[in-house]
């Protein structure tokens, strides 16, 4: 009984943290993602792929099979590239059919991460290691551009982005490397 009650809380936390996601994207709203780029690449972006995660935190993994993994973290990784690029932003802002496709594909990407993360740990480690250096090297560009590349955004709040990106780069990063450490000099009791 217990158990149904905190799926149920969880399930409930996960639609608000959804709702809270895909706020800033509703028209009453709208002019948080136009006014800070701030706001759309390191809070709604981040937020909505969390949301994704959460969904599908609430179901078991449908298999940890190499090829499936595999899958999941290429989808991951063009997903996240592609909404890295400034066009990609650019278009979000002004068609709401961009922006719904980009609602689509990060939650998706929120909800395969959870297949993915069941796969081979080498192979996580490795599309860890990856997105992590395009983060910093994407937030690199943005910081030390010297012209605009979103036709939406200030130059300064491209660099304060590219600022928050290499920030996020290293806080994940190290998050990593403690969870990887955790996970090689602490194997769980399950292990024993």
């Amino acid at each position: 009984m217990n158990q149904l009650k905190l799926n149920t809380i969880q399930l409930y936390a996960s639609v608000l943290f959804l709702i809270v996601a895909i706020a800033p994207s509703l028209p009453p709203f709208r002019y948080l993602l136009a006014s800070s780029m701030v706001i759309h690449m390191l809070i709604q972006i981040p937020a909505l792929v969390l949301a994704g995660y959460w969904l599908a935190a609430q179901n078991k993994p449908i298999n940890s099979a190499l090829s499936l993994s595999l899958s999941c973290w290429l989808w991951i990784l063009l997903a996240s590239t592609f909404w890295m690029l400034p066009i990609s932003l650019d278009k979000a802002l002004i068609s709401s059919n961009w922006d719904i496709f980009k609602i689509i594909t990060l939650l998706l990407s929120g909800i395969l991460l959870k297949s993915a993360l069941a796969g081979p740990k080498v192979l996580s480690l490795f599309f860890v290691g990856s997105s992590l250096m395009m983060l910093f090297s994407v937030g690199h560009f943005y910081q030390n551009s010297e012209s605009r590349l979103c036709n939406g955004y200030l130059l300064a709040s491209q660099q304060s982005t590219g600022l928050g990106l290499m920030l996020l780069a290293t806080a994940l990063l190290l998050f990593a490397l403690f969870k990887l450490r955790h996970d090689i000099f602490e194997p769980s009791e399950s292990a024993n």
